[in-house]
């Protein structure tokens, strides 16, 4: 039996991967610029169904109270946020949630690759 040539890598409750750590950045600058009050990293659990739980990766209040405040879903890269992969799942419970809780804004956030200019695609989650 081959060995993996690399270790996997388990993710750790409560900390960010450097992808999160990234989004994190752009979510400081909005709050620089007086866009959002505040940001959490993974403050809540949704329950969908009996047994059906998600969680956003961070969670935004914005600084206008018309817009209220928004959960983010962080992805590795477009082929993560467009479910044909093994995200699937938390991207099917994105939908749900979105779908669930109209008073929010749920939105999926993925970086563009480097050769592309590597900036963020922010989408909002079409109901």
């Amino acid at each position: 039996m081959k060995a993996h040539s690399r270790p996997i890598k388990r993710r750790v409750p409560g900390a960010m991967s450097k992808t999160e750590e990234r989004f994190a950045k752009i979510l400081d600058g909005l709050m620089l610029k007086g866009e959002i009050i505040e940001y959490m990293f993974e403050p809540i659990t949704f329950k969908l169904a009996e047994r059906l739980h998600y969680k956003p990766d961070f969670f935004a209040v914005y600084s206008d109270p018309k817009l209220g405040c928004a959960f983010f879903e962080i992805k590795a890269n477009h082929h993560f946020a467009n479910a044909k992969s093994s995200q699937a799942n938390s991207i099917s419970k994105l939908k749900v949630a979105a779908n669930k809780f109209k008073s929010f804004y749920f939105y999926k956030c993925y970086p563009k690759p480097q050769k592309e200019g590597g900036e963020w695609v922010i989408e909002p989650v079409k109901i």
